[in-house]
């Protein structure tokens, strides 16, 4: 019980705060809130309408210098953390002389996040088919879908990146010739000058999961089931404007090489990793030297003598050589073999030993 002697406490429970302090800093907090939301709202569309200026002027340069390319409905939304652009029925192709190129997918879905706009993502949900025709080549190429990246920085692409599912290669009589579970292609168009004479023009990697090649393109090798390959390597010299035997021998007469930072291939018996450099010869036949590493080169050896890859004589060496230079890996695993491989007047050999003759590009 308080009398009126009695001090008045100015925190006491008895005098709760007054109600208006609190609204106002609601409606500071609402406020703030509010005008976030229009400023990323107005931002979002400022954006979106500069990303589909930037695809239809991208779309008219390629149609002025000759692509044939179309799409149908148009679709925007991914409001607020995309902005999204749905094509349905792209085709893009180009007639360049004899060389016929055409992509062509029921649905694409092409997206940016807000914060990041020079980054765009690539979507195809649905088949993706594409086909080279040129006099000396054809193939097609279909994949039950596909995705991608593209990064640019202001004035150049910086980097490029595909990787599609289920993927089906097949020849000018519509005959399959190879399928991948799995391919996945990144080029970075502008690579940092490391100071060669011949500067670096492209970097790309390649990777290939659960790859079978038909009979029709790798008739009796001696190896078994699907392969896994990947490459990592960097074109140097300008590079060929087309893949012709004139444009190829411009490039080569430049100074062109690939210098392969690493090669894998898995495809059974054979485990081999590499790295080296390759260009062309006179006859358009790839020439270089590498450093490899191979684990089951003896069972390649006897597949090969098998199905009358090998002579008896030249596999004899071999084995020699296998056993001679095998060693076990420290972690206990299949001996490996280190040895030079060398690609050298039409011949792929292991050492001095010459086991495969290597195609010309062009016929």
């Amino acid at each position: 019980m308080t009398t009126a002697s009695d001090p008045i406490d100015p925190v006491s429970p008895s005098r709760p705060p007054r109600p208006g302090r609190k609204r106002f800093w609601a409606m500071i907090l609402f406020a703030i809130l509010a005008f976030a939301a229009i400023a990323w709202s107005i931002g979002w569309v400022l954006l979106s309408i500069q990303l589909r200026a930037s695809i239809d002027g991208w779309m008219d340069f390629r149609r002025s210098v000759g692509d044939r390319l179309t799409h149908g409905d148009r679709e925007l939304d991914g409001f607020p953390l995309r902005i999204r652009f749905t094509y349905v029925d792209v085709a893009w192709g180009r007639v360049d002389g004899q060389r016929d190129l055409m992509t062509t997918t029921d649905k694409l879905v092409i997206s940016a996040r807000p914060w990041e706009p020079f980054t765009l993502h690539l979507d195809s949900p649905g088949p993706v088919t594409g086909s080279w025709q040129a006099p000396s080549l054809a193939v097609g190429l279909t994949a039950a879908s596909g995705e991608g990246a593209i990064r640019f920085s202001p004035g150049e692409l910086d980097h490029l990146s595909l990787d599609l599912r289920q993927a089906v290669a097949i020849d000018r009589r519509r005959e399959v010739v190879a399928r991948a579970n799995r391919l996945v292609v990144e080029a970075d168009p502008t690579p940092t000058d490391d100071g060669d004479d011949v500067p670096a023009t492209l970097q790309f990697f390649l990777s290939a999961e659960a790859l079978e090649p038909t009979d029709l393109l790798t008739p009796n090798l001696p190896f078994e089931g699907p392969a896994d390959g990947r490459i990592r390597a960097s074109v140097r010299g300008p590079l060929p404007i087309s893949l012709d035997p004139s444009s190829l021998a411009l490039w080569r007469d430049a100074g062109g090489v690939i210098d392969v930072e690493h090669l894998g291939l898995n495809w059974r018996p054979l485990d081999l990793t590499a790295d080296g450099t390759i260009t062309l010869d006179g006859m358009m036949r790839p020439e270089g030297a590498a450093s490899a590493e191979m684990r089951g080169l003896p069972a390649m050896i006897d597949r090969a003598v098998d199905r009358g890859l090998l002579a008896q004589d030249v596999a004899a060496l071999l084995r020699l050589a296998t056993a001679a230079f095998s060693r076990t890996g420290s972690d206990g695993g299949s001996p490996s073999v280190q040895a030079p491989l060398t690609m050298q007047d039409g011949r792929l050999a292991i050492g001095p030993f010459k086991i495969l003759k290597v195609p010309s590009l062009v016929r």
